[in-house]
């Protein structure tokens, strides 16, 4: 690089001193600019940050949530199952009748059928 610049020293002619200031000061300027560049950059690149956990947080919050709402689901099947599993072995129709009739409450509902109740309990949340 150095032997570069000293072949384009050789061949080229005196710059004139007016002109020597303005190239100095389109450097100043520009390194000037690569500062506020770079300030912005990191200014964007914390709020980005931000953002990704902002995110991460409510899609984590949001996967945990349906996880509870939907796994309470799949309790109230399992015990509808064993109710009616029961009533089968027993031959007891009462038995039979109320797991079925449970077992259809909850398929029949869904958990997030009331999107308005949802919807102020996640606010609460966030």
């Amino acid at each position: 690089m150095r032997k570069e610049l000293e072949g384009l020293m050789d061949n080229s002619t005196p710059i004139p001193g007016e002109d020597v200031k303005r190239l100095f000061k389109l450097m100043v300027d520009s390194h000037k600019e690569s500062e506020i560049t770079k300030r912005k950059i990191k200014k964007y690149d914390s709020i980005k940050e931000v953002m990704i956990q902002e995110i991460t947080g409510k899609y984590e919050f949001y996967h945990y949530f349906f996880n509870k709402v939907f796994s309470e689901r799949g309790e109230a099947i399992r015990k509808d199952f064993e109710i009616i599993d029961k009533g089968m072995k027993e031959n007891n129709r009462d038995l039979l009748s109320a797991g079925i009739s449970g077992l259809s409450q909850v398929v029949a509902s869904s958990p997030i059928a009331d999107i308005e109740k949802l919807r102020k309990m996640i606010e609460k949340v966030n």
